[in-house]
């Protein structure tokens, strides 16, 4: 087994995140670890992230180490500053104090953040996940207790019936079927930019802006995203201001927070939860 230490600039709030991603069957908490599923064209690997300090990470693994540091790193942001910098004195300033050495982990992949945000379209947040966890479950595999989310060629032959077993409805199997025989290449689309993402995917059936936007957030990890019409934005922005605005006057109190709009979402979720 490899092992790489990272001494970071900013500090990491490592037990906040696995608090926030604790809902989440595909990371899996172990001894202070979060073992996490990697997918990569040499196969399935899982790498363990943990941090024995407050800017200290440390990294292991047995697999591809290069491959699977940089997953690691980019899907824990370990790479960049810490966005709260940006958002210090602004509107956020009291919710930056509570979280913001805290960071938004991307998801294993762009197709597993597009399967997890159709799958999470207006349900609330506990069921989506065991939706989710029994689309993964059932469809995708498992390794060492750890569970891999399904590829698109794994449910692109799927009959709607294996899913609607799952309690999914008929309108989410459509989509999910529909997304995963879209032969779209989520990976050539890394370099994209936003525009060009957001054509490809709004043109998937049951996919509309907020799809497109968790999935930009999520997926790709794009800095400037703020999904305006998400509830859960909405009910925070209310806890902030006293009043709940409309999507229209939430895009415009978002302005504030360019160009770490995506940051300032995940510090408005984690407000409320």
């Amino acid at each position: 087994m490899w092992q790489e230490e990272l001494i970071l600039q900013d500090d990491y709030d490592f037990d906040g995140i696995r608090r926030r991603l604790r809902g989440d069957r595909l990371q899996v908490e172990r001894n202070d670890q979060l073992l996490v599923p990697i997918l990569l064209p040499e196969g399935k690997f899982v790498g363990r992230i943990e941090a024995p300090g407050r800017r200290v990470i440390l990294l292991s693994g047995e697999g591809p180490q290069q491959p699977m540091v940089h997953q690691l790193r980019h899907r824990f942001r370990l790479d960049t500053l810490n966005p709260s910098r940006g958002l210090a004195g602004t509107s956020l300033d009291g919710i930056v104090t509570t979280f913001g050495a805290e960071r938004l982990v991307l998801d294993i992949n762009p197709f597993t953040a597009l399967i997890r945000s159709i799958i999470h379209q207006q349900i609330n947040l506990s069921f989506a996940q065991v939706l989710m966890e029994r689309v993964c479950r059932t469809f995708g595999t498992e390794q060492d207790g750890i569970i891999f989310p399904p590829t698109a060629e794994a449910l692109r032959d799927l009959e709607p019936e294996q899913l609607r077993t799952l309690q999914l409805s008929g309108r989410k199997v459509d989509y999910l079927l529909g997304a995963a025989r879209a032969s779209i290449d989520f990976e050539q689309l890394m370099t994209a930019p936003d525009a060009a993402i957001a054509e490809t995917l709004i043109s998937l059936k049951g996919v509309g802006p907020w799809t497109v936007q968790n999935v930009l957030m999520f997926g790709y990890g794009r800095e400037d995203l703020f999904p305006a019409s998400d509830i859960g934005i909405l009910r925070a922005f209310e806890r902030l201001h006293g009043s709940r605005p409309t999507v229209e006057e939430a895009v415009l109190l978002a302005e504030e927070f360019a160009p770490y709009r995506s940051h300032a979402a995940y510090l408005l979720w984690r407000s409320i939860e």
